[in-house]
């Protein structure tokens, strides 16, 4: 493509210089990572929260990028070209460098699937798509979901690799949707929008035919600083990347949720609403029978009831459900179709995946829970399922280097919905593992019941030796997840610092579902 062709299209201005030569330069490629410059390419430097890609451009250059695109207001000594290269590379200064690199990926990877739903929220993303997917293949759909599972149709991962994000950079997910079309014949995408992800404008230029707005509730405030910010972020989904004929499923019964379905009937968007009876939703939850094998649901769907066993346990999927239903509605499902497809749903792995069963007939659930509010609703919602004289056990520790002020909270909330408590590590990253759960115990104290239980395979063996017959363990906080992201140390047990003086981590392999299993086995 015309380097002036791309600028006319997406940039802003004239091209600095604004010669024939210059806008007649062919650009073969664009890419944020200095590793990948070929020949001919464009690279755009991103700022990040690690690195700046401001530091890459001189090996940008030495790879043969043929432009450079920098934030606006970047001075020429900030970029690191000597004399030779600020004379032949074209650097361009981006208002909105973020959505400038990836409207280039959507224009150099096109293609995408025939419909896109994405679904954002603090809780239920995952568990959302993976049910619209479900609800698609049920009408004969060749559907996939995307997100924190990473790439994955029904009973089926796509993938070996860790996600590692909710939702992809711009390139590789503008490449996927190319591929997903044109090389496996998918029409039907579900995706997860985390609130990074849009803050980052990493899917700027995809259109989503609908989009699902869960719930809001503290996180993520070690990036966006504020609710506000948060929920700004949130609401780009709607007010930037839904189509204008396109359909937004809102949980009415979250206050921002409400504020979200105004916004967009005052655009005339329109909107299928979910949350309890009583509130007026065009989807209702009228009445949960929860049971071992999952819930009996009664709902109203636009006014007509039905009743359909749903084959996964808890209240807050059954919320989810709700807003897989409506999305799957608002994509042309027919509703009878749909309702029938909600007993034929597959388990999502590590929401509420139910591990284990002791001998003594104790269960173990394993869930993703990893915020105030998700431990709220998964304690909540498996209570139901606990003897008369038994106990609900949790079992869950807090994230190194991410929002502290929510670990006296969640400490607060396990003490007061489980009758055990055990805290241990999640992924302790840089930070003291037995500080985190000292932070989090604070919350709880008083609780003769809260137990700082150590490391998390110790924790484990604690945990379970202690559930007698009836009682339920919930081992919240990294469901899916196959490892802990700890300290790397060296012989001597000190930790590892980077070049510039950073704590170094690694990942080491760790599955609660596996480690349950290794500790209940025979010996």
């Amino acid at each position: 493509m015309r380097l002036g062709d791309l600028w006319a299209k997406h940039g802003g201005g004239a091209l600095q210089p604004d010669s024939a030569q210059t806008k007649d330069l062919f650009i073969f490629g664009v890419t944020d990572d200095s590793r990948d410059v070929r020949y001919g390419y464009l690279f755009c430097a991103l700022p990040g929260t690690t690195a700046d890609g401001l530091e890459f451009c001189s090996q940008a250059a030495a790879k043969g990028a043929q432009a450079i695109a920098v934030p606006e207001g970047t001075r020429d000594e900030a970029l690191g070209l000597n004399e030779y290269e600020r004379e032949k590379i074209v650097v361009l200064r981006v208002r909105d460098i973020r959505g400038f690199y990836a409207r280039l990926a959507a224009d150099f990877h096109s293609g995408r699937p025939l419909t896109i739903a994405s679904v954002t929220g603090t809780n239920g993303k995952t568990s959302t798509v993976c049910f619209l997917r479900d609800l698609w293949d049920e009408d004969g759909r060749k559907a996939v979901s995307l997100g924190t599972l990473g790439l994955r149709a029904r009973n089926k991962s796509h993938s070996n690799l860790e996600a590692g994000l909710t939702t992809y950079d711009a390139k590789t997910l503008h490449i996927m949707l190319g591929e997903l079309e044109r090389a496996h014949g998918i029409t039907h995408l579900a995706m997860e929008a985390s609130s990074h992800a849009l803050d980052q404008q990493r899917l700027a230029d995809v259109t989503f035919d609908a989009a699902g707005f869960t719930n809001l509730t503290q996180d993520h405030l070690d990036y966006h600083l504020s609710m506000e910010a948060y929920f700004r972020a949130k609401m780009r989904l709607f007010n930037e990347r839904l189509k204008p004929d396109g359909v937004a499923v809102i949980n009415t019964r979250d206050t921002s949720g409400i504020h979200i379905a105004s916004a967009m009937r005052s655009r005339s968007t329109r909107v299928i609403s979910y949350g309890e009876t009583g509130g007026g939703a065009d989807l209702a939850l009228l009445g949960r029978i929860p049971h071992a094998q999952g819930q009996t649901l009664k709902l109203s769907v636009f006014g007509a009831h039905y009743e359909v066993e749903a084959p996964v346990a808890g209240a807050f999927q059954a919320e989810n459900i709700l807003c897989a239903l409506g999305l799957a509605l608002g994509t042309d499902v027919p509703v009878e179709r749909a309702i029938a497809g909600i007993g034929r749903l597959s388990p999502v792995p590590g929401r509420l995946e139910l591990a284990a069963v002791l001998g003594n007939g104790a269960a173990v659930y394993v869930d993703y829970a990893h915020t105030p509010d998700a431990l709220h609703n998964v304690l909540r919602s498996v209570r139901p399922h606990v003897g008369t004289k038994a106990k609900l056990h949790v079992l869950f520790g807090c994230g190194g280097d991410r929002d502290r002020g929510k670990r006296p909270i969640m400490g607060r909330i396990a003490a007061e919905h489980a009758d055990c408590v055990w805290v241990t590590d999640d992924n302790p990253r840089t930070e003291d593992p037995d500080a985190i759960r000292r932070q989090v115990l604070s919350g709880a104290a008083g609780a003769t019941r809260a137990t700082n239980a150590g490391a998390r395979r110790e924790a484990l063996q604690l945990a379970l030796s202690a559930l007698r017959s009836g009682d339920i363990l919930v081992v919240a906080g990294k469901g899916h997840e196959d490892y802990q992201v700890v300290l790397e140390r060296d012989a001597a047990g000190l930790p590892l610092h980077d070049s510039r003086g950073r704590p170094v981590t690694k990942k080491i392999p760790f599955s609660d579902a596996k480690v349950i299993r290794e500790i209940i086995a025979p010996k």
